[in-house]
């Protein structure tokens, strides 16, 4: 599977999650855990989505959707 489509499932999980539920932020191991990714790879995910500007960190585990990832994840 390559990154884009890990990181499009990640995003839509999130925005799942998130979005749909009416809460602004969520841990990301509950989104990698149901999403079936490791550690090593959550990290460099989610580090990725950051630069792009598709989520934002809040401390070490939270995360949210930016605009820009919610215009994504709805694609």
């Amino acid at each position: 599977m390559s990154e884009e489509r890990i990181g499009d499932k990640f995003l839509r999980k999130l925005y799942e999650k998130t979005v749909n539920n009416g809460i602004e932020s969520i841990d990301r191991n509950e989104i990698g855990k149901e999403i079936g990714i490791i550690d090593v790879q959550m990290d460099n995910l989610v580090d990725e989505l950051t630069s792009e500007g598709y989520i934002k960190k809040i401390g070490r585990t939270k995360i949210y959707l930016t605009d820009d990832g919610r215009r994504r994840a709805e694609i």
